[in-house]
């Protein structure tokens, strides 16, 4: 490959190689870590990729870095390994802060026994924050998940999203396991749901909360998953059943009224539009192409036309990712909405 991730170094003399390239660098420079982020990969060119992202993140968040790009189903054995470190100046009296960072390079049997690569190779007493950049494989294996303190994954980019949810639930289900689930795709709703649920802190509005009859909903090519996660999250929070599981799906709410849902993929953002009908009013939400604003509209037969503004945060992985590390805690509706919508997930 063109791109070398750093210092070439033997696999059993990569705690070494460390020492010794904190021993050259000088008294200038501090080694810092907060937290061990693994990040696995199973794509070719993902150790580039993934090093211009810990390099962009390394300043806000000091770490351990350890990146693994594998190829399981190569036959034999291969594993190579480089180190690196990535520093930022720490202020006026000078000198610098740096992150370290290994690399892997992992093919066949090497690539199957991930784990004793990864947990050989953390910076002790620090929370494992493991981000899965492939696809969960079957049968799930509880050796490497109980290390696991947090599990980033991103749903967007699943292409059967039903299996890969199933296998989430059986890692969150493993007796052994402590692992706090993450999904990046939710997270990337996080504005949208806060600047949904801020139409309804006008208290004439919340009423209508229980009135909604039809939910209409634009989304990005690939997004898909994100709106349905946010469906899932009003059916989970306002007590609604799915009664027809379709492409445009339909719910019944806890009277037993219908609450149509219509999907729509358009250009924009990921979430684009969101319309909500009640029997007496209409809320709306829109992010045209290119804004970095929501606006939120409310009107109906005892509600006053308001409109609002909201800032829509930038929706690159970097700041989505330096969100959730710096997050503490679960996300217990997280997995409320995926249930609410499981019988969706095609």
């Amino acid at each position: 490959m063109s791109f070398i991730p750093g210092i070439p170094v033997p696999i059993g003399g990569i705690e070494k190689a460390l020492g010794k390239l904190w021993e050259e660098s000088g008294e200038s420079k501090t080694r810092a870590s907060l937290i061990n982020l693994a990040i696995y990969n199973e794509k070719p060119g993902s150790l580039e990729r993934n090093t211009e992202t810990i390099r962009g993140i390394a300043g806000e968040h000091a770490m351990r870095a350890i990146l693994i790009e594998a190829d399981p189903k190569a036959e034999g054995s291969s594993a190579e390994a480089w180190i690196t470190m990535h520093c930022y100046l720490r202020g006026a009296k000078g000198g610098s802060v740096c992150s370290e960072q290994i690399c892997f390079q992992l093919a066949g049997m090497a690539a199957r026994s991930l784990q004793s690569v990864v947990f050989s190779h953390l910076d002790s007493d620090l929370p494992l924050v493991l981000w899965w950049q492939a696809d969960f494989h079957p049968p799930i294996d509880g050796k490497l998940w109980r290390w696991v303190d947090r599990l980033l994954f991103d749903s967007r980019h699943w292409k059967n999203p039903k299996e890969q949810f199933g296998l989430i639930r059986q890692i969150a289900g493993l007796a052994e396991a402590r692992t706090v689930l993450c999904d990046l795709n939710w997270a990337r709703s996080l504005p949208v749901r806060q600047a949904l649920a801020a139409i309804f802190d006008i208290p004439g509005n919340l009423s209508e909360l229980l009135l909604l009859r039809k939910l209409e909903l634009d989304y990005a090519h690939g997004s898909r998953t994100t709106a349905l996660l946010l469906v899932g999250w009003l059916a989970d929070r306002l007590g609604w059943s799915l009664s027809n599981p379709s492409a445009n799906p339909e719910f019944r709410d806890a009277l037993g009224n219908i609450v149509s849902v219509e999907l729509k993929e358009t250009e924009g953002a990921s979430i684009s539009r969101m319309n909500l009908v009640s029997e007496n009013a209409e809320f709306h939400l829109l992010r045209e192409s290119g804004s970095d604003l929501y606006v939120t509209t409310a009107q109906g037969t005892s509600i006053a036309p308001t409109s609002r503004m909201v800032r829509a945060p930038r929706e690159e992985t970097r700041e989505i990712l330096l969100a959730e590390l710096s997050r503490g805690g679960r996300h217990p509706l997280y997995t409320k909405a995926v249930k609410a919508v499981e019988a969706l997930w095609a």
